[in-house]
């Protein structure tokens, strides 16, 4: 057995503030691999070699020419498994260093214990956080009996009927910092907790965003649960929660197409500016707004902002988005976008004159609403590679 040798120096360092002496690591071969004294590092210990090979209780060494590399000390054998995996030392007199012997030992055997039992469980996360991703997307012929068995064995029965809800945190404002995405980390971690106090709900992270499979209930109840996670993050100012929830689909071989309707409901609960909980039902545009090409997309957008620049482009879709999010009220929108009433009229108005469409009118206020998505789904990028290419040429 192998420990990685950062384990190892952890060890030793824990060990040597204890006891107040220098503290040795040696493996099988006799090779000291973590030490307090750095110059002895990756130097032969010939009596850490004894020890192994004779599978001595204790090796104590009075002189320094006694072995080849080593000093005066305590050496003991370390035992994993029913194996001797290497030998911890004591550097010191033995009237001194004797009477640490079998605690050294003791510390060091749990230590080592305790990062095997991490080591193994980092490798069962793995493998059920590969697992979780290969189920939710797989197709549906790929949700067979082999899966359903992996599954069980994991402790995870992917025939139970479920609902998806997508999450993903993200920072109100302001550039991303070390100590901003520990706060995210934390949130994960609490929504995690939260989560899993629901009778067989999964909760694991795919791409950037946190997936929950809950077991099949209404839509009032996939809210509220949204809506109790999304409160309890959004205690902290910094953070805010997106939720996209799926619809209930008619068998768990249909687990794929509840996460892309979950998605895209996420989608628009991001690009939303009240960042409010979406159902996938509650969507209208963005359920095809993903099979539409992006070139197609970019000439619709710079259609309907007929005579307006890049930058006024960028301009109007903030404005735009707000208004209609409040359903059109200028009262509402005016006060978001933190402009006076009259200002924001004047603004449509002008908007009005330059594209021939009015963004007041039940009429043309569905064409806006098609270029706001379109732009969204560009990422505002207004120049794709192709334009870009040709303005290079010209």
């Amino acid at each position: 057995m192998k420990f990685p040798k950062s384990s190892c120096m952890k060890i030793v360092q824990e060990i040597s503030d204890i006891i107040g002496e220098r503290v040795n690591m040696m493996d099988h071969e006799g090779m000291i691999i973590a030490s307090t004294d750095p110059a002895r590092i990756g130097t032969f210990h010939a009596g850490a070699k004894r020890v192994v090979e004779e599978r001595l209780e204790s090796l104590t060494i009075h002189g320094d020419e006694e072995y080849i590399g080593a000093k005066p000390g305590l050496n003991l054998p370390i035992a994993f498994q029913d194996d001797i995996i290497g030998v911890i030392g004591v550097t010191g007199p033995e009237k001194k260093v004797g009477k640490y012997g079998q605690i050294i030992k003791k510390m060091t055997e749990i230590l080592l214990l305790d990062i095997s039992m991490r080591k193994e469980l980092d490798v069962e996360q793995r493998i059920r956080a590969r697992f979780l991703n290969d189920w939710i997307h797989g197709l549906p012929q790929e949700i067979n009996r082999q899966m359903v068995e992996n599954g069980r064995q994991l402790g995870i029965d992917i025939t139970t009927p479920r609902r998806i809800l997508l999450m993903s945190i993200i920072p109100r404002e302001g550039a991303a910092t070390v100590a901003l995405q520990r706060s995210i980390d934390a949130a994960e971690g609490s929504v995690r907790k939260i989560l899993s106090a629901l009778t067989e709900a999964v909760v694991f992270k795919s791409g950037s965003a946190l997936v929950c499979c809950v077991t099949q209930t209404d839509d009032d109840r996939m809210v509220a649960i949204a809506r109790t996670v999304k409160t309890r993050i959004e205690a902290n100012a910094a953070l805010t929660m997106c939720i996209g929830i799926d619809d209930a689909v008619e068998s768990f071989v249909y687990i794929n197409t509840a996460y892309q309707h979950a998605q895209k409901a996420l989608r628009t609960c991001l690009r939303s500016p009240s960042k409010d909980i979406r159902l996938y039902d509650s969507i209208n545009m963005e359920i095809f707004s993903g099979e539409i090409p992006d070139m197609i997309k970019l000439e619709y957008v710079r259609r309907i902002f007929r005579n307006c620049s890049l930058e006024e482009i960028a301009g109007w879709i903030p404005l735009l988005d707000t208004y209609y999010g409040v359903e059109g009220s200028l009262a509402k929108a005016a006060q978001a976008l933190y402009i006076h009433r009259n200002t924001l009229q004047y603004r449509l108005r002008m908007l009005h004159e330059k594209t021939g469409y009015d963004p007041r009118s039940l009429r043309f206020s569905s064409l806006y609403y098609n270029a706001i998505h379109f732009y969204h789904d560009l990422g505002g990028n207004m120049i794709l590679k192709g334009d870009a290419e040709a303005q290079q040429e010209m």
